[in-house]
């Protein structure tokens, strides 16, 4: 292959646009009839072996369509949240057309709402998360919220987006996560509390040990007046041995500090969401008496 193109294609990110390179339309054509080179979309190229890649698409897309915005499920990927699935990659374009690696929509989305990630533009981490709610459940939020992505944002992105299908769902998912969970234990547990009217807490409460330092620890549960924490524990990664003695001596430094710690296991929580609140409602009741409040 020409030296040139080899140059443009490893700048790239592995294609190349036959509008962007005039003086290499003779090379270009040479590559594309001895095999060299194979059209991704309309004008643009890319090697055969690399051609089919989510990287090279996306890619591809960017440059068939500067204005185009990757959504979805390769948004997601983009933002590395997700894998490539194969599925075809969600964009919003008004010139290219669907094929069978690509589902071209006229959506239009507000310009605030976008991000460019590397070379490529896509939905913002906030519009992101509310597309793909009706795909991936309330799993999807809880992610989003564990990335330190505010519930403010997502409720404005719906807001942003009016008159979808879907809207009704994802309108009811972001009010379930009102208390921010970052897992779907968590959520159950927010919301056992709340049917069981269990008040006084808040969700992923910081506990701060020094001034200048991170958080000594972030409460799943915290009931911060009665120095009252609950962590819900899943075994895949709490029963590690790390894990284990890492969360002994945090715990250890809480203790220190005032804090009563109790671990609910992720499924006890999730067989019997109204026995938690009712346990959680009882230890508190308990620990006021402790403290005499």
């Amino acid at each position: 292959m020409h030296r040139r193109l080899e140059e443009e294609l490893a700048g790239n990110g592995g294609v190349i646009s036959r509008a962007a390179l005039p003086a290499l339309g003779g090379q270009i054509d040479w590559a594309l009839r001895s095999g060299q080179l194979v059209r991704v979309l309309p004008g643009v190229h890319a090697r055969p072996d690399e051609a089919s890649g989510f990287a090279v698409r996306t890619r591809a897309v960017a440059l068939a369509d500067p204005d185009a915005i990757i959504a979805g499920h390769a948004a997601a990927v983009l933002h590395d949240w997700l894998v490539a699935d194969g599925d075809p990659i969600e964009v919003a374009t008004a010139r290219l057309r669907s094929r069978d690696w690509l589902l071209a929509t006229r959506r239009t989305v507000p310009a605030w709402l976008t991000r460019r990630v590397g070379l490529v533009r896509c939905t913002s981490r906030a519009l992101t998360t509310v597309d793909l709610i009706p795909e991936c459940g309330p799993a999807i939020v809880d992610e989003a919220l564990r990335r330190r992505v505010r519930l403010d944002d997502l409720r404005a992105a719906l807001a942003a987006t009016p008159n979808r299908p879907g809207n009704a769902l994802r309108r009811s998912v972001l009010d379930d996560a009102r208390d921010q969970p970052w897992s779907y234990a968590e959520r159950v547990a927010h919301c056992a509390l709340r049917e069981a009217g269990v008040g006084g807490w808040v969700a992923n409460h910081p506990v701060i040990d020094s001034p200048d330092g991170p958080p000594l620890a972030v409460l799943d549960i915290a009931m911060v007046a009665l120095r009252l924490g609950f962590e819900i524990d899943g075994a895949e990664y709490h029963d590690r041995p790390d894990a284990f003695v890492a969360n002994r001596l945090r715990d250890e430094r809480l203790a220190v500090l005032g804090w009563q710690m109790v671990r609910f296991a992720v499924r006890r929580v999730l067989a019997d969401p109204p026995g938690f609140a009712d346990s959680v409602r009882m230890i508190a009741e308990m620990r006021r008496r402790q403290l005499q409040l």
